[in-house]
């Protein structure tokens, strides 16, 4: 339900099953999902609580717990789970924990410690390309802008119509001297999403270079 984004219809469903398994951490943890996709997030955060007080070890509702606390900006309980996660028998979830690990630290400015987080779920799961993106937006930050471009060309090699990586990939152009190639990626940009920030931001840019050729930033 909640991928047809149907969400309140399977909260409703969920507090139903609920109250008739009142003891089944899966029907907490599914149900601090829905709340969580809802943005209700002291419920959520209760739910998934609900989840890992009937079963301790249950990493995936602790791993949903850390980024309920992320999106309430509770960054050091947050830390704490996605660290009790990895502090556990491996799992799938240790590439999640390692990729919300990277998203905290990008909360908190610490652009080295993201990016090792980030390249630790990549190389646990070298299919997550949402943790290859994030690394180049991460690398962007730190001025590592070659190595950025190679996580937006990964990324693209994938998925062609990734705006924000078409976008960041052009950015990085820019900055190694690469416009001519950059141009061509801005407009891909605007292409794959003309209503999304990054598309726009893109087309600005396409407006000011049209108008004024090397003038736009």
């Amino acid at each position: 339900m909640l991928r047809e984004g149907r969400a309140d219809e399977a909260i409703a469903v969920l507090l139903r099953a609920r109250q008739s398994s009142p003891r089944d951490p899966n029907v907490h943890n599914a149900l601090g999902l829905a709340l969580l996709y809802k943005k209700d997030f002291p419920t959520a955060e209760k739910a998934f609580t609900d989840a890992v007080k009937l079963k301790p070890d249950f990493v995936e509702a602790r791993n949903n717990r850390g980024v309920t606390y992320l999106e309430m900006n509770r960054l050091d309980d947050a830390e704490r789970d996605f660290q009790a996660v990895l502090d556990t028998a491996p799992s799938s979830e240790r590439a999640n924990a390692y990729f919300n690990l990277g998203l905290l630290y990008s909360k908190k400015s610490q652009w080295i410690d993201a990016e090792r987080q980030l390249s630790l779920a990549i190389a646990d799961n070298p299919g997550m390309l949402r943790a290859v993106r994030e690394r180049g937006l991460v690398r962007v930050r730190l001025e590592n802008f070659h190595d950025g471009l190679d996580d937006f060309l990964a990324v693209l090699k994938e998925d062609s119509q990734d705006v924000a990586s078409n976008y960041n990939a052009a950015l990085c152009l820019l900055a190694v001297g690469r416009r001519d190639l950059a141009l061509k990626y801005m407009e891909r940009a605007v292409s794959a999403g003309p209503d999304t920030d990054d598309g726009r931001r893109a087309r600005r840019f396409l407006d000011v270079e049209q108008r004024n050729p090397g003038e736009g930033k």
